[in-house]
């Protein structure tokens, strides 16, 4: 019942988009937009994030992802975190997460009719301990196509279609998609939502997750960004919940 009525208040924002400032994704959502980090710039952002697994296992991760605007069409971005996992039976472990870069270049921009195109190309180094648990150990590599398109001058929609090359030979693909909306509450203030899942390509669907998140994010400053959301999963193959909070500096 819980899943349901979180469904039910997230489909509100996907569904009656007309008030949005026409801005970047970003935190808390983990849809990427198509617009890229102004050239010869920087965008740091601090996030802090609390997840529950439907097993009751419990995670705490602070992370940290700085990006740098190549040129008017392109950035770069890597970013890792620390892990604290507290399991319902076992020992608790820490360590260092895994540790991802992120090539965006921006193919199309936005005009009247068609959305801003743009590619990303990912690369996720394996410096999370495979023998604490915290990570596989082995490399994954991933490409995700992305759309975004300000349906009015305040209304925004993101479109995320990926695939994911898996280090590990248990699991060794996987498609990524997810639809994001912003709406503004006020001049500073803006709501978010997002659906997304993942399928895993082996021909089940009981291991596939799929979750939603509600979100804010407040404008500190013109160059400074406070956000929050909540995740919840939609099937059993997702985390129960998460909370994420974060800061976003742009200089």
């Amino acid at each position: 019942m819980r899943k349901r009525l979180f469904l039910v208040v997230l489909l509100i924002p996907l569904t009656q988009i007309i008030y949005a400032p026409p801005s970047s994704a970003g935190r808390p959502l983990t849809t990427d937009d198509a617009w890229t980090v102004e050239k010869g710039k920087f965008q740091l952002e601090l996030g802090f994030d609390a997840t529950r697994q439907d097993n009751s296992d419990r995670e705490y991760s602070p992370s940290i992802t700085l990006s740098y605007g190549l040129s008017e069409k392109a950035d770069l971005g890597v970013g890792t975190g620390y892990l604290f996992m507290h399991p319902e039976e076992g020992e608790n472990e820490s360590g260092l997460a895994d540790t991802e870069a992120k090539l965006k270049y921006r193919w199309m921009d936005e005009k009247e009719w068609t959305p801003g195109l743009a590619t990303a190309a990912k690369v996720k180094i394996p410096t999370a301990s495979e023998t604490k648990g915290l990570g596989s150990g082995k490399p994954d590599f991933g490409i995700n196509m992305i759309a975004t398109k300000n349906l009015s001058k305040r209304s925004v929609l993101h479109l995320n279609l990926g695939y994911t090359f898996i280090g590990d030979e248990e699991s060794n693909k996987e498609l990524n998609y997810s639809l994001a909306a912003q709406y503004a509450l006020t001049d500073r203030w803006a709501l978010v939502g997002e659906f997304f899942g993942t399928n895993n390509l082996n021909g089940m669907t009981g291991d596939d997750p799929f979750s939603g998140l509600l979100g804010t994010y407040y404008l500190i400053t013109e160059s400074l960004i406070w956000d929050m959301g909540i995740e919840t999963g939609m099937n059993n193959a997702a985390p129960d919940y998460r909370l994420t909070t974060g800061i976003t500096s742009l200089f």
